[in-house]
């Protein structure tokens, strides 16, 4: 098969051998495969590795196929395994597997040097993990099931109140909140990004107001949501009648510095969801949230039927999701497409074509 593979600070075509479903996996051919922030962020870990050996031990970095957001074609079935599926299939596989090895207990295909992701002309699946795509589905934006899921779990985990919310970043994980919000008929919705191509994407989806973070700060709109603070909690009525209302904050960055601001700026009783990774430490004052009874919750990819309720909103809209593609490339172009990723702010979703 072809894949590309990264290792250290370099991505390369190259021919690897066939993979061969044992029980439990399904082989497939991806169809469109998407490039994600978790892929950047597992190559800037890669380049500093790189960096840190001398020449002449790099060969011995660890090598991935990547690419965990795909849709793909069932070719052949593991010996034993159960499945609804038949050969010719098109599928949405959910990349998370199961793993003795790992001190979570599981592995991501497309980010473990042993489980190759979609950015190949062949790759295996978690058969357990496998969701049909509906007929009326192109391939491409099938491949978008996977960010969708992410941008819907937060959504869900968001639930001492239904709005207004607070959208800081529209890349598109920031984007698949938006969307999740919009299907649940939340709102209203503020997005913040510095980029005007993603920007215009929040305000197509639906986003009632959209700003540059440059020009005017996302926490100063509270009158303009219809949003009144109330009061701490020692100034509230005596009896106790629950959580007062507060806003929906999503963090969909994850950059350092991020979240100790949106604690500075958050209204009383606000609910503040990181959904962006940041991997570098960071730095906050418990005090500050105290005061204000902030809820900090932490959203990490999705579950099962998340994932299958993302494939079935875009059945249901396919145009509002296609605004999120901007970018087809071909499998040769895999390293200009992370660093076109990388540095060009009006890209959103990348897509690569593997058999192109």
């Amino acid at each position: 098969m072809r894949a590309a593979v990264l290792q250290g600070s370099t991505i390369t075509v190259q021919t690897l051998p066939d993979p061969s479903p044992t029980a439990g996996w399904l082989l497939v051919e991806p169809l469109a495969t998407g490039i994600c922030g978790s892929d950047l962020h597992y190559r800037e870990r890669a380049v500093s590795a790189e960096a840190a050996l001398p020449a002449d031990r790099r060969q011995s970095l660890p090598r991935i196929v990547p690419g965990h957001e795909f849709s793909a074609r069932l070719l052949d079935i593991g010996p034993g395994t159960e499945t609804r599926f038949k050969p010719g299939d098109r599928l949405a596989p959910l990349p998370f597997t199961h793993s003795h090895h790992a001190p979570n207990g599981f592995e991501v295909i497309g980010l473990s040097p042993n489980y190759s992701g979609g950015l190949a002309t062949l790759s295996l699946v978690d058969a357990a993990r496998a969701f049909a795509i509906p007929e009326a589905v192109p391939d491409d934006l099938a491949a978008l099931t996977e960010p969708l899921a992410v941008g819907l779990h937060a959504a869900n985990l968001a639930n001492r109140n239904r709005g207004p919310n607070v959208v800081i970043g529209c890349g598109p994980v920031g984007l698949a909140v938006i969307f999740a919000l919009l299907g649940q008929g939340r709102g209203p919705i503020l997005a913040a990004d510095f980029s005007a191509e993603r920007r215009a994407a929040a305000e197509a989806l639906g986003a009632d107001i959209v700003l540059n973070p440059a020009e005017t700060s996302p926490f100063s709109h509270w009158q303009d949501l219809g949003f009144t603070a109330r009061a701490s909690s020692p100034l509230l009525q005596r009896e106790f009648r629950g959580l007062p209302r507060g806003v929906n904050i999503f963090d969909c960055v994850g950059v350092p510095g991020l979240l100790d601001q949106i604690i500075k700026n958050a209204p009383q009783h606000s609910h503040v969801i990181t959904v962006g990774v940041c991997a570098h430490e960071d730095k906050l004052t418990p005090r500050e949230a105290i005061v204000t009874e902030l809820t900090l919750e932490f959203s990490f990819a999705y579950r099962p039927e998340e994932f299958e309720q993302a494939l079935a909103a875009i059945a249901a809209n396919p145009e509002r999701i296609r605004r999120l593609i901007t970018s087809h490339l071909p499998l040769a172009e895999t390293g200009a497409a992370f660093d076109r990723l990388a540095s060009q702010p009006a890209e959103i979703k990348v897509l690569i074509d593997p058999h192109r």
